[in-house]
């Protein structure tokens, strides 16, 4: 009984051994379930550049031949986007920019297709997108001083990439300059006297953003150096063997009497010394001297000072300095003297 038992089992074995050697495999592979299931390779890495409601991937893809689609999706796969190309060498950069984006963090999923259609595993990647709120917290690089055409700069954050500045120069020319971070002061070259420059700061959100945000232009009124009345320093040298005349690092008491005219003493030991008066033309801004006695030291050395057509005749509201070009003489107009120039500049 147990021998016939035996014998069954194994001509059910022989049987089922026969039938699969007479049937093809296609009636194999219907029955399980799909087929052969093919995955091309996935995105390598991806670079992310944020931008302005937008973002750019930067997608790396591996050495796989026959893949030639990329699709993204966000928001739970509501939202997708796909990008078709052709391979040219074994690690292609596929960029893929996707726009009209809300501000705010997203995650991606990436799938590669190849040429046959099949679908790879999913590449997650994140990344940030920025808007309005962005936008909002930037602002523009500190100045701390802007006298005379040269802007002395606070230090930049770290989202600031430059500053943008214009102005219009003597020719009438629009002139834009980029102040670079490192930065710290700036010339205007030519600047129009009189006139103001407008600048903005240029920020961006991350190294990788593929674009810059701009605060809105602000324009800022070029000053100037008041000379007031205070201690100034001879910066001008005289070539006479006099020593009471004032010589460079010599101190004077400089007096304002109005934006136009200024005096000072111009000799320190003159028993009477009188001061002398420096008008300056407001249109030109040039400097000049009415004859006029300036100190007596005994007969017949009354002296005399007036102006003489010189280029050091000139006031200057960046430097803080008066200058003048005398003629040094006794009062009879002997000629005596002789010709030097008294430059003075205001101390900090």
């Amino acid at each position: 009984m147990k021998t016939i038992k035996n014998i069954s089992i194994i001509c059910l074995i022989l049987g089922l051994v026969v039938f699969a050697a007479c049937t093809p495999i296609d009636e194999f592979n219907k029955y399980k379930e799909g087929g052969d299931i093919v995955y091309p390779a996935k995105v390598d890495s991806v670079i992310v550049h944020p931008g302005k409601n937008r973002i750019q991937l930067a997608m790396v893809l591996g050495s796989d031949p026959t893949v030639n689609k990329i699709t993204a999706f966000w928001k739970n796969r509501q939202d997708s986007t796909e990008v078709m190309f052709s391979r040219t060498k074994a690690n292609d950069t596929i960029d893929l920019l996707i726009e009209n984006l809300q501000e705010g963090v997203y995650n991606f999923q990436l799938y590669t297709f190849d040429t046959f259609g099949n679908q790879s595993v999913v590449k997650d990647v994140s990344g940030t997108v920025f808007g309005n709120t962005f936008q909002n917290s930037i602002f523009n690089r500190q100045i701390e001083s802007a006298t005379c055409g040269i802007i002395k700069w606070g230090m930049p954050i770290s989202t600031m990439i430059g500053v943008e500045v214009k102005y219009i120069n003597e020719l009438d020319e629009e002139q834009t300059i980029v102040v670079a971070n490192q930065d710290q002061t700036t010339t205007l070259e030519g600047i129009k006297a009189g006139t103001s420059f407008e600048y903005r700061t240029l920020h961006v959100p991350d190294t990788k953003s593929i674009d810059t945000f701009y605060t809105a232009f602000k324009t800022e009124t070029i000053k100037t150096i008041e000379l007031k009345t205070g201690d100034y320093e001879v910066v001008s040298e005289h070539n006479t063997p006099h020593g009471w005349m004032p010589n460079k690092g010599h101190k004077r008491e400089v007096t304002k009497i109005s934006d136009y005219q200024y005096s000072y003493i111009l000799s320190t030991d003159a028993g009477n010394a009188v001061p002398m008066l420096i008008n300056v033309d407001p249109v030109t801004l040039k400097t000049s001297v009415d004859l006029q006695e300036i100190g007596n030291f005994g007969a017949p050395w009354y002296m005399t000072a007036e102006s003489i057509e010189s280029d050091d005749n000139f006031i200057s509201y960046c430097d803080g300095i008066i200058s003048v070009r005398l003629h040094i003489d006794n009062l009879d107009r002997s000629n005596l003297w002789g010709d030097f120039t008294v430059a003075v500049k205001l101390q900090d």
